[in-house]
């Protein structure tokens, strides 16, 4: 009888709605339009599209969980773009190798000036982040010259970059391995318990020996590096910079954050954005081919709304459990972490440090 309980848990909607939502989606467009949406071209440009957006929504949920925005994400990995775009024509002596670590470099840069101005002086995440997004514009518009730069980039790393590894587009694959990085750093070591921590409640994880500070200038680093990631991995797909690039990227992968933050576990976790994030983005291409040529403004759409009902559906269920959980049980599960949100000192489980 108890497992029986245990597998109707499991089966809830309200642990795996997106995986319902995902079946909806498929039968939908499985029913009314077969020819187009059910074919090996529909998803695997579902699947090269989103693999940069998968690696930028694993940017922003690590500050995320450390209960801080990094709105620069998109930005960083417009620079990463254009940093690559620029070597590859004006030094080509520098090698693949070479510019891929000084981007990726760069961008890690950028987030540790994040943390610093977060984590170390205290200003608003969200603000600090908004205006360096704006420096990195700047940045990225003065290296193009606010123009279209075509890279010179190896054909081998291009192939690579458009190919296919059984079946499945090469930029995935990148996707997956940062995944699985980040996945196990946050479930299985002590950083990744400190991060939880941090962004439960700050202040009972600095009493309890944490250095919240120094976590979350590391989670804006790591955020910059997997941004800039993000950027290689966007142009061996395509192969150009253009100022367009960046902030599209950004709504569909902070709209996969909350929606997969109430998945699972019922708090932000990888497995969770990564199935928000190809559930969305099979439904606007279902919508897209439904509509055939007058779908253009589907994708704005859909990401905006998508946002909002994420946002929505995350507070709905962090205010579900706070009303659920008694602050005096010690084995109690942590509530849904949501940035920004902390709790007070005496309801910090000391499990979660590692302690």
């Amino acid at each position: 009888m108890r497992d029986k309980s245990a597998v109707l848990s499991m089966l809830s909607p309200k642990k795996i709605s997106v995986i319902y939502l995902l079946i909806l989606v498929i039968a939908i467009f499985g029913v009314t339009i077969p020819g187009l949406f059910l074919t090996d071209v529909t998803f695997q440009s579902v699947a090269r599209s989103q693999a940069v957006v998968g690696i930028l929504a694993l940017a922003v949920l690590i500050p995320f969980i450390a209960g801080e925005f990094d709105i620069s994400v998109g930005a960083n990995l417009a620079l990463s773009v254009a940093l690559m775009a620029w070597m590859s024509n004006e030094y080509p002596g520098l090698g693949l190798v070479g510019m891929i670590v000084i981007a990726i470099g760069i961008c890690s840069l950028v987030g540790l000036i994040n943390g610093i101005l977060i984590g170390k002086l205290g200003l608003n995440s969200f603000i600090a982040t908004l205006a360096t997004s704006q420096v990195l514009v700047a940045i990225a518009l003065k290296l193009s010259n606010n123009q279209m730069v075509v890279a010179s980039l190896s054909k081998g790393f291009m192939d690579w970059g458009q190919g296919l590894s059984l079946g499945i587009p090469n930029g995935l694959f990148v996707t997956l391995a940062v995944a699985l990085v980040v996945w196990y750093v946050l479930q299985y070591t002590k950083a990744g318990r400190h991060v939880f921590a941090s962004g439960f409640n700050r202040e009972a994880a600095r009493l309890s020996g944490v250095r919240s500070e120094r976590v979350v200038v590391g989670s804006f680093i790591a955020s910059g590096a997997i941004a800039g990631l993000a950027g290689v991995v966007f142009i061996a797909q395509v192969g150009t910079f253009s100022n367009s690039i960046g902030m599209p990227f950004l709504f569909p992968a902070f709209a996969a954050v909350f929606l997969g933050a109430t998945q699972f576990n019922q708090r932000p976790n990888v497995w969770g954005t990564l199935l928000a994030i190809f559930t969305l983005a099979l439904g606007v291409q279902g919508l897209q081919l439904w509509l055939s040529e007058s779908g253009f403004w589907i994708t704005p759409l859909f990401n905006g709304l998508a946002l909002v009902a994420a946002v929505m559906f995350t507070r709905r269920q962090a205010v579900r459990k706070a009303t659920a959980v008694e602050p005096t049980e010690p084995d109690d599960p942590a509530p849904l972490v949501t940035a920004g949100t902390h709790a007070a000192p005496e309801q910090q489980p000391r499990e979660v440090l590692g302690r």
